[in-house]
């Protein structure tokens, strides 16, 4: 696993920690500017918005439900344009971190998806990223390395086959050189 945390502008993180002898990563969106301009409103607020502020574990059974939701607001056009995008990203992932990749294009590229809060939806397409880069970088665990694939075509099974998140996750699970043809 690539344990590489991650702090945003706006106080959202990736970050690591170690549960029952594993390691697992976590994302923690900050306020949004929204929230921000409340609670300058109403002082009130905070309390009750900081509280909505939670942690979330950032693997595929999240990421891939973040993404069922996000497909459906887009009409069948907007749902390829979101896939492409991925396979763009999936093929600039190589073996190793690379943090202009996040730095260059995740915002202006991604951030339409999440159009209140561009650092977020960043953040959030970041942890796909990793989970890419995860498989990439124990490539040889995987036949013709085939790693990323399996993140791409997971998230390409939730975005343009509507297969629920839960069926998506574990669709991929198994080594094996035909993935390609695992779709439904």
């Amino acid at each position: 696993m690539v344990l590489k945390k991650i702090k945003f502008t706006d106080g959202t993180c990736i970050f690591y920690k170690k549960e029952n002898g594993r390691i697992h990563r976590y994302i923690e969106y900050a306020l949004t500017p929204s929230d921000i301009k409340k609670i300058k409103a109403k002082p009130i607020l905070k309390k009750f918005l900081e509280s909505k502020v939670k942690m979330h574990n950032a693997g595929k059974y999240y990421y891939l439900n973040v993404l069922y939701g996000i497909k459906l607001k887009l009409n069948d056009e907007q749902k390829h344009l979101l896939y492409n995008e991925l396979k763009e990203l999936h093929d600039k992932v190589e073996q190793e971190y690379d943090p202009m990749i996040i730095n260059k294009g995740f915002l202006s590229t991604f951030g339409k998806y999440w159009p209140d809060n561009n650092i977020q939806c960043a953040a959030f397409f970041t942890t796909i990223y990793l989970a890419m880069l995860d498989l990439e970088e124990n490539k040889y665990n995987y036949p013709n390395a085939l790693g990323k694939s399996m993140v791409l075509k997971s998230c390409e099974a939730v975005i343009l086959h509507n297969v629920n998140p839960r069926d998506a996750a574990i669709m991929f699970e198994r080594k094996g050189e035909a993935i390609y043809d695992d779709m439904p």
